[in-house]
């Protein structure tokens, strides 16, 4: 019985929120869906770096895990409060332990190289080993769009496209994860760098951190999942009901003796 509940509650954490939020109420259909670009590789592609070099997407992002953002450098919008989000919450993860490099990718036809540079001083990026600036033509973007789940379109009248903010993890030149928002924090970007490291996600933290019945508290510091209250409420029933049932069956079986 024990092992039962064990794997029931194993997959009662799997369920995370964020992995049931397609089906509530309301959910945008213009999001990307995670689950149609999972393991879909990267086009052979070339891309324009800012180190000067012409590479295949394919393979710069099969050499080292590899974080993909689309931003343009116009964008009035949410480009910057992603890059700035990003940069500032990758840099809890600079130690040895997390090998991953970062690709910010501008998905406008019109952005070059310097430009995507120039946007990111501006958000407050410097230049540093693990980020790599890039563009692409627009043929050869389109097939990184179908590949990733990516979208965009021009907004009438304007010089500014519609599109989500999005984050694309990369591992051997395969899409593991996909965040969308205009931010990223410490646990979600633990969470893709773990997918991109190949180590298993089994659930992912609750939006409301004081939820008080759960069975497990995720701890962002190390990573680890600790036994919560909700684990008790669990187990509970079954313990305190199992002991009582066998006492009414003793009981029971007297009061037929007696008779």
């Amino acid at each position: 019985m024990v092992r039962c509940l064990c794997l029931l509650a194993s997959f009662l954490i799997s369920m995370s929120p964020l992995q049931t939020q397609p089906l509530l109420e309301g959910f945008d259909p213009l999001l990307p869906d995670e689950e149609r670009v999972l393991y879909h590789a990267l086009p052979e592609a070339p891309v324009q770096l800012n180190n000067g070099q012409t590479v295949s997407l394919a393979q710069f992002s099969s050499q080292r895990p590899t974080l993909l953002v689309f931003v343009f450098t116009r964008c009035a919008g949410i480009c910057s409060p992603l890059l700035s989000s990003l940069h500032e919450t990758a840099s809890l993860f600079n130690d040895s332990r997390w090998d991953y490099q970062v690709l910010v990718l501008s998905f406008d036809p019109h952005d070059t190289v310097d430009q995507l540079e120039q946007f990111a001083r501006r958000v407050g990026i410097p230049p540093q080993t693990r980020w790599y600036f890039g563009v692409m033509e627009s043929s050869h973007l389109s097939q990184l769009i179908r590949a990733t789940g990516f979208w965009y379109k021009p907004i009438e009248g304007s010089d500014q496209f519609d599109h989500p903010g999005m984050i694309v993890a990369l591992r051997a030149g395969r899409v593991v994860r996909v965040h969308v928002g205009g931010t990223i924090s410490a646990v979600q970007l633990r969470a893709l760098l773990r997918e991109m490291n190949g180590d298993p996600v089994l659930s992912y933290p609750l939006p409301d951190s004081n939820l008080v019945f759960r069975c497990y508290r995720y701890d962002p510091s190390t990573g680890q999942l600790k036994w919560d209250w909700g684990m008790l409420a669990l187990f509970a029933p079954p313990l305190v009901g199992f002991p009582i049932a066998i006492l009414g069956f003793q009981l029971g079986r007297r009061s037929a003796r007696v008779r």
